[in-house]
């Protein structure tokens, strides 16, 4: 069973989805029914449920993240490998409205020739803005691939300077 909640924020409708044991996905798009496919695709043959209540609490934590602000992370539930989940750890010990290169996040876990493996775990993060893959750049300090646009990516990083 996957529940997921929408909402209107500043980089458009973000979704929410849950499962008992916690936040499986976090969606950016321009409407609910880009969510509705998102999530088929993503959990096929699960059953999908809307809740908005049971979800709030979780959904204000997102709404704050994107808005730049500080948050509390709710619990996750995603599947990932011991690197993947190393790189996300590491992205949410970059302080907020601060920037790593995909080289420096590999160099702070020891493994400094891994860039293209952090910056992989970084497109693979199914919880992108709770666990900040919006904070890596390129090397030269230019954005660098984020999978609801660069667009989007500044903003996420212009709230946080602001916030």
């Amino acid at each position: 069973m996957i529940r997921y909640t929408t909402a209107a924020s500043d980089l458009g409708r973000v979704l929410l989805a849950a499962t008992d044991r916690g936040v499986c996905a976090v969606s950016i798009a321009d409407a609910d029914a880009a969510h509705e496919a998102f999530l088929a695709s993503e959990f096929p043959g699960a059953e999908l449920a809307r809740e908005d209540a049971a979800l709030a609490g979780w959904l204000k934590e997102l709404l704050k993240a994107a808005a730049g602000e500080a948050h509390r992370l709710p619990p996750l539930d995603v599947r990932a490998t011991v690197f993947q989940r190393r790189v996300w750890d590491e992205l949410r010990r970059i302080p907020r409205g601060k920037t790593r290169t995909y080289s420096q996040l590999a160099a702070s876990l020891g493994q400094p020739t891994a860039a293209r493996a952090v910056a992989r775990a970084c497109a693979t993060n199914p919880t992108a803005v709770l666990v900040p893959c919006h904070r890596v750049v390129g090397s030269d300090g230019s954005l660098r691939g984020f999978r609801w646009g660069l667009a989007t990516k500044q903003r996420l990083i212009d709230a946080e300077r602001r916030g």
